[in-house]
């Protein structure tokens, strides 16, 4: 348990700090040590936080869950079709990591009623999000095929963004 958690941390770091240290890159460690507990743990706490409040609280968290799911599912087909060097359950864990910056913009969104605060948060985890993911999957494949791999993420990332700012607008 405690290994899950220390695995957790050191990955999660290399979302927050997307940078080289020293002679291996956080990408490295990251895809030495994958799992799946880090990016289900973060889906569940967005989908969560984006259905806290409505309505239809668990078709929110259905919609949200599932576009999570299977856009990482298809985003990693994609970097693998591409000719990525990178393993599915790999890919899988960095790109639900990623999605950390996406989870704390929604607690933001869910805590401020502030429109400009709240689209301001969107719009930096959106960044920060995009940004750690690049190294991670821009990395794993040919660079002539760097854009061809990261820009079907920041369309996922941009989806989900989107429904921080619907509910934003239908929470004021």
């Amino acid at each position: 348990m405690l290994a899950q958690v220390v695995t957790i941390g050191r990955n999660l770091r290399s979302v927050l700090i997307p940078i080289k240290w020293g002679e291996f890159s956080n990408r490295d460690h990251a895809l030495r040590n994958w799992d799946l507990w880090g990016p289900l743990l973060f889906m569940l706490l967005l989908a969560t936080t984006l259905s806290w409040g409505e309505q239809s609280a668990s078709q929110v968290f259905s919609l949200v869950f599932a576009e999570c799911g299977l856009g990482a599912i298809v985003l990693t087909v994609n970097v693998i079709l591409l000719g990525g060097d990178i393993v599915f359950f790999q890919a899988l864990c960095l790109l639900g990591y990623c999605l950390f910056p996406m989870c704390m913009a929604a607690i933001v969104c869910a805590a401020t009623s502030n429109k400009i605060a709240r689209t301001l948060s969107l719009l930096g985890g959106l960044v920060w999000a995009s940004c750690a993911t690049v190294p991670f999957v821009g990395g794993a494949v040919n660079e002539k095929r760097k854009a061809l791999a990261t820009f079907p993420v920041v369309l996922l990332y941009t989806s989900i963004g989107w429904f921080g700012l619907v509910k934003s607008s239908a929470g004021s």
